[in-house]
Order: structure tokens, then C-alpha cells, then sequence
């Protein structure tokens, strides 16, 4: 009963797939009612859109406004179903820390800008919304003089609970730069993703590829636990995160390019990547006989309007049936008045 989730809204440069996802979500969102949205998040890594976008497209985003006016378009239809309490954000990666206090770069993404014009028209509201992933910073390098050994920036890249640790120092660093954009230390902070992918991820173009150890399953599995045991405090003078996310529950494309971040293969399997040797995952047989009854239902559905199609068809192309079957009611109407004029005999 408690139960919330995040509903993310994405933003392409498809503007009718982008209108009817919309639609899909707003029906969604009436489904579960405003007491199961945590927040809306419009947009995610927007900033990473110009590796897949025509220049003209990403121009649009950002200098012609696109990006902000759908933005708030979205708040507002949000807003009239009753879910105006309720959080929104927008997603982006920790490369727009990269900026003063974040990326302003034309021709690429005006992240600065927009979070500029979102914090002031929805103060408090707006919740800062960041993908954090230590697999894929491009500052980790091999040990000196080792083309392949990568243990020193792997045990950064894996850790958790001290400030050297990647994912606290990227964590660290957005809260200031939030403070920076708004002067305000609390502000909602939430990280929208964070994960270790295993194996290796196509887009992993960093030194690291030329390590096996650093997708290994083994280091995923140390990331995963780390992860659970670390009690979410950053180990600095900043307030931590208000929610986490961990990525993710099964491998998947991004931007159609194959990654391995998942706990799952796919949404068939039967047990994670990670398990004890001796576990072994059961088949469970209720979920087929829950779902066989309602193939059978459709068949028998499918069936039924065939055959009724089947003999309009027949009945409208056919002049002797057409006969016969005026026949036949003539027939039917005599006996009932036979029957009428008996009864009142």
C-alpha cells in the first residue's frame, strides 16, 4: 500500500513517439493515483542526446527552448490530474558536473540554463536527479607500467564508504554543486542510477576495457554487496542523497547499444548472475497455467468473430441464402400468429 514509484517520461527527438509515450504514462499515472508517485522525471541524460541527434535536433533542445517548453507543458497536464504535490525532476549523467556549477555548452547541452529556469519556477519542488556510474569514468587508468592490471583504480571504482571512493566523490560534488546553483544545502537530491556492468558494456570506452578483471562477474558481485551494505551517509560535510536507485534489475539496450547491468540476464531468467554455488533456481509452473486460460479465452474470442464475419460475408454475397432466410422468418411470423389467434380463440 505504501509503494511509490518513479515515472519517467522520456524526451527524443521523435516528437510524436515522444506525444504518445505521454499519453501512455498520463494513463498510467491515473491508474495508480497521486499516493504511489514518489516523482516525474521528464528527460533522462539529456546531455548525452548529441551522440545520437542531429545537430539540428539537439540546437532545438536546448538554444530553441524545445526542451523547457515540454518540460513545463508536462508539470502543467501533471498538475491539472491532481498530481501537483508531487516532485518532478529531470535526469542527467555526472559528466554536467563538469561545468560551473553545470555544463553550458552550446551546440551540446544547456543543463545549467535549464536547471536554472526549473529551480526557480518550481523552487523546492524540483528534485535534482543524477546518474552516477564509477564503471564508466573516464579518470581511471591502468597501474603504472601495466597495460592490462587495473586493481588501484578498481578498488576506488568499487568502494563505498570512504570519501576517495568514486561514487561518494561524485555524490559529494553534486550536492555542492547544487548548493552552488541554488545556496541552499538540502535541497531533494536523488540518484536516478548506479551500477557495475558484467560482462563488459559495448560503450565502456575508457582505459578499463583493456582490464578483464574490471567486468569481471566477481567485481560486480562486490559492487552489488558494497552496495547494500553501505548505510547511503557521505562522508563529508554535505546532507547524503534522499533516495537511490540501483541499476538495474536486467541487462538492456541504451541507446541501442547492449549493456550488462542487470541482476537479471533477461526477464526469463530463472536466478541472478550472482548466487551460491549451490543454488538452483526453481521453475515455477503456476505463472504458465495462470496464463494458458486466457491464450485459449483469446483463441475462442478470435474464433467467434471469424465466424461471424465469415457469415455476413456469405449472407450478403449470397442471394438464395438471403432467400432462404427470408423464407425462414416469414415461416416463423405465420406460426406466431397462429399461435396468437389459438391463444385468443
Amino acid at each position: 500500500r505504501k509503494i511509490k514509484v518513479l515515472v519517467g517520461a522520456p524526451v527524443t527527438c521523435n516528437m510524436d513517439e515522444d506525444t504518445k509515450t505521454w499519453q501512455w504514462t498520463k494513463e498510467f499515472l491515473q491508474m495508480i493515483g497521486p499516493e504511489h508517485v514518489m516523482g516525474l522525471a521528464i528527460g533522462n541524460e539529456l546531455e548525452l542526446l548529441t551522440d545520437h541527434a542531429e545537430p539540428e535536433c539537439i540546437r532545438q533542445m536546448w538554444e530553441g527552448g524545445r526542451l523547457w517548453k515540454i518540460f513545463t507543458n508536462r508539470v502543467a497536464e501533471f498538475d491539472e490530474m491532481g498530481f501537483q504535490d508531487v516532485p518532478v525532476t529531470s535526469v542527467f549523467t555526472a559528466a554536467v558536473l563538469s561545468g560551473s556549477p553545470f555544463m553550458e555548452v552550446p551546440g551540446k547541452a544547456l543543463v545549467n540554463t535549464f536547471l536554472r529556469q526549473a529551480v526557480w519556477k518550481y523552487r523546492r519542488r524540483y528534485a535534482f536527479t543524477f546518474n552516477v556510474y564509477p564503471y564508466f569514468d573516464p579518470n581511471l587508468h591502468m597501474n603504472p607500467g601495466s597495460q592490462h592490471n587495473c586493481s588501484s583504480a578498481l578498488e576506488r571504482a568499487i568502494c563505498w564508504d570512504a570519501p576517495h571512493c568514486l561514487a561518494q566523490a561524485i555524490m559529494i560534488a553534486a550536492r555542492q554543486h547544487m548548493q552552488m546553483l541554488t545556496g541552499r544545502p538540502d535541497d531533494v537530491f536523488w540518484i536516478g542510477e548506479i551500477g557495475w556492468s558484467s560482462p563488459r558494456a559495448n560503450a565502456l570506452h575508457t582505459d578499463m576495457r583493456s582490464c578483464d578483471n574490471f567486468s569481471s562477474l566477481a567485481t560486480f558481485e562486490k559492487f552489488y554487496n558494497g552496495f547494500l551494505q553501505w548505510d547511503l551517509v557521505l562522508q563529508g560535510p554535505v546532507r547524503s542523497p534522499d533516495h537511490i536507485f540501483y541499476f538495474t534489475l536486467r541487462d538492456a539496450l541504451n541507446f541501442g547499444v547492449q549493456e550488462f547491468f542487470g541482476l537479471l540476464v533477461s526477464c526469463e531468467s530463472l536466478g541472478c548472475k550472482i548466487a551460491s554455488q549451490d543454488f538452483h533456481a526453481e521453475q515455477c509452473e503456476l505463472q504458465k497455467s495462470q496464463l494458458s486460460w486466457r491464450a485459449f479465452a483469446f483463441m475462442g474470442l478470435g474464433l467467434l468473430l471469424f465466424l461471424s464475419f465469415a457469415c455476413t460475408c456469405l449472407y450478403v454475397r449470397c442471394p438464395p441464402l438471403q432467400r432462404l432466410v427470408h423464407f425462414l422468418e416469414g415461416d416463423s411470423t405465420k406460426a406466431s400468429s397462429r399461435v396468437e389467434v389459438s391463444d385468443t380463440e
